[in-house]
């Protein structure tokens, strides 16, 4: 009996300590943020007449950020711009400046999100999209972007045979359809233009682009495309990559063999790349690995693996520090990953590091998890 008071005191108090830490502690540390000028007096103080940010949503977007959750949106979605040490967010015209926690202190659903199949759409609302245009992608995001995986929404619209006043014409497949949208519709289409970090904060400013660093970005905004460019520089490493990567043949790695053109790898046999702890981590982790291989088990996001993997290239291990850097730089922003790039100076100086080696003497977790 006394055991089973002790048992039930140890679950209470795991679970009490739990709530402290998640609750309690996050109450304290940003419980009273409230919105904010751009900047303040010396004294701390807002100044006067000056705009309070953000601003909280009409009620039509309050209700489309429940539909948004209800559709599960979220699943592919984040809404959270990362700091520049984290990504490329900035440079890809997903914001002016990373998000902080004061952005969402109005919001009823935070839809911050953990995954990102599609782009960030913290600032949607700046990009220009119309609301036919949304409207559109909401009905059938194939009719717009034939390569889309997001799943249609056709409940949320009434479907017409012939155009009238209001009515919004959809083209796909050589089928024209006319589409009315429905109150849900509306509000989710509300909701998404209301996406907006346009302002600064005392904590965060914008963020000046370097000239001497990026070239000047161009944010596309069609009905061909709802993605964002990269900067020219990282734009030709990835396509060198990516080549890299899908060439099985001297001067390619082969990576495509094993994990395959989606980053998946295959269950239980080839770990995947995409959104893989492996690949998104430490640099210099993953920078061995393409040098000499790996062999033995090894655990990607939880789950366990058993194999080998050979030194990437033809012949073996043969990819030189650019090819390297360009391979890693593209499997760490394709498949819905956002990691900064690899440059040759930083597998060189790994390289370096590691000395004399055999060619064929490959990694095993154990080491390369070893804390230097």
């Amino acid at each position: 009996m006394n055991n089973i008071f002790k048992f039930a005191f140890g679950i209470f108090s795991t679970l009490a300590f739990a709530w402290l830490a998640f609750v309690v502690g996050a109450r304290n540390q940003f419980g009273d943020l409230q919105p904010t000028s751009s900047y303040l007096e010396e004294n701390g103080s807002i100044p006067k007449d000056a705009e309070i940010f953000p601003m909280a949503f009409s009620g039509i977007a309050q209700q489309g950020a429940q539909e948004y959750v209800s559709l599960g949106c979220a699943t592919c979605h984040t809404q959270q711009v990362r700091l520049v040490d984290s990504g490329y967010d900035v440079e890809r015209g997903w914001g002016k400046r990373p998000s902080v926690p004061r952005d969402y202190v109005l919001q009823n659903e935070v839809n911050i999100g953990n995954t990102r199949v599609g782009p960030d759409l913290a600032n949607l609302g700046l990009r220009e999209y119309s609301d036919e245009w949304l409207h559109k992608h909401l009905f059938e995001p194939q009719s717009l972007i034939q390569e889309s995986i997001c799943p249609p929404s056709p409940f949320l619209y009434d479907i017409k045979d012939s155009i009238g006043e209001g009515l919004i014409e959809v083209k796909s497949d050589e089928t024209i359809r006319y589409i009315s949208p429905q109150i849900r519709a509306n509000r989710v289409v509300a909701y998404l233009q209301a996406l907006k970090q346009d302002y600064e904060l005392p904590e965060m400013s914008f963020i000046e682009e370097k000239s001497d660093e990026l070239d000047e970005l161009e944010i596309v905004a069609s009905t061909d495309s709802n993605t964002t460019q990269f900067p020219t520089w990282l734009t030709e490493q990835i396509s060198s990559g990516r080549e890299i990567y899908n060439k099985v043949g001297p001067g390619g790695g082969g990576c495509v063999t094993c994990h395959q053109p989606t980053g998946l790898g295959q269950p239980g046999v080839f770990p995947p790349l995409a959104d893989s702890d492996w690949v998104l981590g430490k640099k210099d982790r993953i920078i061995k690995v393409s040098m000499y291989g790996l062999m033995g088990e090894i655990e990607v996001n939880g789950v366990k693996y058993n194999g080998a993997m050979v030194p990437p290239g033809m012949p073996m291990g043969s990819l030189s520090d650019q090819q390297i850097a360009d391979v890693l730089t593209y499997i760490r922003n394709e498949w819905g990953n956002s990691a900064t790039a690899v440059s040759v100076e930083e597998v060189a100086h790994v390289r370096s590091k590691i000395g004399e080696r055999g060619a064929m003497q490959m990694w095993t977790a154990a080491e390369l998890n070893t804390v230097e």
